[in-house]
């Protein structure tokens, strides 16, 4: 071989080694920044892994102390809603506070009347009493026979 078949042998060698070099490094580069993406990967991973822990922790705390309060406002609120609604059914029923205190004056009136019904009564059967004895006293004697004549023969 001559000298320039040499050179262009070794060029097109160099030429070659130069491109699996580069294949080469680049597969080198790739698989150090996998494997460090696999390191920062694994420590985001961890990162993300403990700020979830911190927040999961401050939920659990807002939960701890805000559950109950919301749970008696919960509670206080449906109190009200049952007590509105049963005080709207007394007002439509007439079963309200001012309904019960007249149906209170009402039984209490109906307890008087009664009273005088009975005194009325009492004194009407007192009145009607001496007119009967008077009657009695005034009812003429009963009439005796006449007498009887001796009869004559």
């Amino acid at each position: 071989m001559s000298d320039k078949s040499k050179k262009d042998m070794d060029i097109t060698r160099k030429v070659w080694l130069a491109g699996i070099g580069a294949y080469g490094r680049a597969i080198g580069d790739v698989q150090e920044a996998y494997a460090k993406m696999g390191k920062e990967t694994s420590k985001v991973f961890d990162e993300l892994v403990g700020r979830g822990e911190d927040l999961e922790d401050k939920a659990k705390h807002v939960a701890k102390n805000y559950t109950p309060k919301m749970a008696e406002e919960t509670v206080r609120a449906t109190v009200d809603t049952v007590s509105d609604r049963m005080d709207r059914m007394k007002a439509a029923l007439g079963l309200t506070e001012a309904a019960a205190e007249q149906q209170d004056q009402i039984t209490g009136i109906e307890a008087r009347l009664d009273i005088m019904e009975s005194k009325i009564d009492a004194i009407l059967a007192a009145v009607s009493q001496p007119k009967a004895t008077k009657s009695k006293a005034k009812k003429p004697a009963a009439r005796k026979a006449p007498a009887k004549k001796p009869k004559s023969k």
